[in-house]
């Protein structure tokens, strides 16, 4: 299923606008979101095993996708994408927003579950969106990251487009800091066959040559067929 969220609701796409506290804004992204989870809760929660959330410069290949998730149990609480620690103490530990991150069906219960409760902080009005799904998911359900690389330690999720991620010299102290727990593979070593995103895709044309680039290399072999996403 696919389902996109919008300042205006046009069935085409399907999009939908939907009410949430605060202005209509970047740096209230928390709220949108938050919005954004008790509508799908409310319509999809029982008809889906995983739910991925991207926004509209995120490139997704949905079979790379449910081959990865169809490796995890989707009863169980998972909350999967691309972590991110400055392994600094009382740091936050999450899935950045910009690779998108999956939650299987009882992790997405749980948020519901504690959205409004206080360590969840229903009221705060931020960007860092991505920070403060997995402040709750951690706080309120003990919910954390998994290890998403393949066997060779390469990434399957994207914080960047592929030019980036391939010409990455390792010279970003935030970026080494916040991958200092697990490091980084630069180059060719950098992105697995079994790619599940690439992030800041801007140009429709760049769009369709990663389908193709990618579907072209993945050696994924899982049976999905049983899971839904």
């Amino acid at each position: 299923g696919y389902l996109a969220f919008s300042t205006k609701s046009d069935p085409r796409i399907p999009a939908i606008s939907i009410p949430h506290r605060g202005r209509e804004e970047y740096s209230n992204m928390w709220q949108k979101i938050r919005s954004i989870l008790q509508f799908v809760g409310e319509h999809y929660l029982s008809e889906f095993d995983w739910f991925y959330m991207g926004g509209d410069d995120l490139v997704v290949y949905p079979q790379n996708l449910k081959n990865y998730l169809g490796t995890y149990n989707s009863s169980e609480p998972y909350y999967i994408g691309r972590r991110i620690w400055d392994t600094k103490p009382g740091s936050r530990r999450f899935n950045t927003g910009g690779a998108g991150y999956a939650l299987s069906r009882p992790a997405l219960q749980c948020l519901l579950d504690h959205l409004e409760d206080e360590v969840c902080m229903p009221w705060k009005k931020t960007h860092e969106e991505d920070q403060m799904a997995g402040l709750c998911l951690e706080r309120a359900c003990n919910i954390t990251y998994e290890d998403t690389r393949d066997d060779q330690r390469r990434e399957r999720f994207h914080l960047y487009s592929p030019e980036w991620e391939y010409n990455y010299k390792g010279r970003w102290g935030l970026y080494n800091k916040l991958h200092k727990a697990w490091g980084l593979l630069l180059g060719k070593d950098s992105c697995s066959p079994e790619t599940v995103n690439f992030h800041y895709i801007k140009i429709p044309g760049m769009a369709r040559y990663l389908f193709h680039y990618v579907h072209g290399c993945n050696r994924g072999s899982v049976d999905s067929s049983t899971t839904d996403v």
